[in-house]
């Protein structure tokens, strides 16, 4: 919600009422800390900072004089670069005087104040990196990193049989027709002509290369825990083709059973539903940053899958921006999206994750676990333990034996439910951690913690005390 100064007194108590949100914030008295404030909510949505009201939503008023607003105004134009003009009022409700900042976002961002650039995120001012700085501004100006040229390389670094194949495959999606490839690449602007030459753009670099990339790397393994790996494996192509890779690998260790029914044949079902998966792999790659060069990374374990990818979310992002599924969200590669979404590979921009998630859950699976870490966005997709699975056993003779003994051991692990698991070690041990729980089953703490939430609200378990010095009751059925 963006707010407008044009209110009155009951609006304003109603904001208060409401409390701080990454539109809202609330300060004691008038400082350079307003004027930050300011500057993260112009170069986002908008907003309004009220002063003279405690962060317990308690109006304590500020002593003004004559030329206290003027002051205020002319410091924060000084202070900020384009310098930004804000709307000021002043309301004295219950016989305090309090005074509301109200900036609207700003056209041409980033706004800097004393050479610092601020954006807002959830409740808090995020300092931007250089490189954050960069992708606002080309994105203000409708760009974005992967449309720029790369004067290093030139079109025989582009692999034309890897051009053909996408053509044909948006003309087949569109029912239009591009003309030859170079066509094709000159009408996505993913070759384009600087000082009488033609140069690949890093789109295209990204999509058509003829020679595998580091800067495309992808991590994937299969892992017993968080530092046994099983099977490791890095996929080094162009970004149509990992999709398929990646999807390869996830269903070759993941569990899939037969469903016997009145049909002549048996229906199929995977430990996750395969469209769900194949939709947040897309994703991934589309929104990877890959000007930070870090390479992705795709963890299988028996009982859940995790999706780490380099880049903070889009500065215009909150993690419920990206459960709701906001349409007006852009891509971090623009390019690279328009290819994806005009293959058909991906429906719309912004929507993928929301509709991935919707078939998590429909398919009887926990919601998943989104964060930020580590710089990057990582979901973690948890499964829903099968205690009698039949494993499909693969067509192909080479890698027959060892795909069949790791479903084997991967079958054997999950005939015991997790939920069992931790009630037996609740049993044994009442005092036991969080922490203890997850090295003892080689689990993830985000997993625990999810079982144990799970255990709880059906009242197979309760916590007697204090995070610290309590312990665990199994309740008796």
């Amino acid at each position: 919600m963006v707010y407008n100064i044009d209110m009155d007194r009951e609006k304003i108590k109603k904001i208060i009422t409401d409390g701080e949100n990454s539109n809202v914030e609330f300060k004691l008295s008038f400082s350079d800390d307003v004027i930050i404030t300011l500057v993260a909510m112009t170069n986002r949505k908008g907003g309004l900072v009220i002063v003279g009201v405690n962060d317990k939503k308690e109006m304590t008023g500020v002593k003004l004089d004559q030329e206290s607003v003027q002051n205020w105004t002319n410091e924060i134009k000084n202070k900020t670069q384009p310098f930004l003009s804000v709307d000021i009022e002043k309301f004295v409700i219950d016989k305090k005087t309090i005074v509301v900042f109200d900036v609207a976002e700003f056209p041409l961002k980033p706004v800097s104040f004393k050479g610092r650039f601020y954006v807002r995120k959830n409740n808090s001012n995020h300092l931007l990196t250089l490189q954050e700085i960069s992708e606002m501004y080309l994105r203000t100006k409708n760009s974005s990193w992967d449309f720029y040229p790369n004067k290093e390389k030139n079109l025989d670094d582009l692999d034309l049989e890897k051009i053909e194949k996408t053509k044909l495959m948006i003309e087949k999606n569109l029912a239009v027709s591009l003309g030859n490839n170079f066509s094709f690449l000159r009408k996505y602007s993913l070759i384009v002509e600087d000082d009488g030459s033609e140069y690949p753009t890093n789109a295209s670099l990204l999509l058509f290369p003829k020679e595998a990339s580091r800067q495309t790397d992808i991590q994937i393994g299969l892992f017993q825990n968080d530092i046994t790996i099983k099977k490791d494996k890095v996929i080094r192509r162009d970004l149509i083709s990992e999709v398929d890779e990646v999807m390869e690998f996830v269903k070759i260790y993941i569990l899939k059973e037969f469903i016997i029914t009145g049909n002549p044949q048996r229906e199929e079902r995977w430990q996750y539903p395969i469209d769900a998966i194949r939709e947040i792999v897309i994703n991934a790659i589309i929104h990877r940053d890959y000007q930070e060069g870090t390479h992705s990374q795709f963890r299988v374990y028996f009982d859940k899958l995790e999706f780490w990818n380099s880049g903070w979310l889009p500065f215009d992002l909150t993690l419920e921006d990206v459960k709701a599924g906001r349409r007006k969200s852009t891509p971090r590669n623009k390019l690279v999206a328009e290819i994806f979404r005009d293959t058909g590979l991906i429906e719309r921009y912004g929507s993928g994750v929301k509709r991935a998630i919707e078939q998590i859950k429909d398919y009887g699976l926990p919601e998943p676990f989104i964060e930020e870490a580590s710089g990057g966005f990582c979901i973690t997709i948890f499964s829903k333990e099968f205690e009698e699975a039949s494993i499909l056993k693969s067509s192909e003779k080479t890698t027959q034996k060892t795909r069949e003994k790791t479903r084997e051991k991967t079958r054997e692990k999950t005939r015991e439910k997790t939920s069992d698991r931790i009630i037996k070690l609740l049993i044994k041990n009442p005092k036991i951690s969080q922490n203890e729980l997850a090295q003892e089953l080689g689990l993830s703490r985000q997993g625990i913690e999810w079982s144990i939430d799970a255990l709880k609200k059906k009242g197979l378990i309760k916590r007697i005390g204090s995070d610290r010095g309590g312990y665990w009751e199994v309740v008796k059925k």
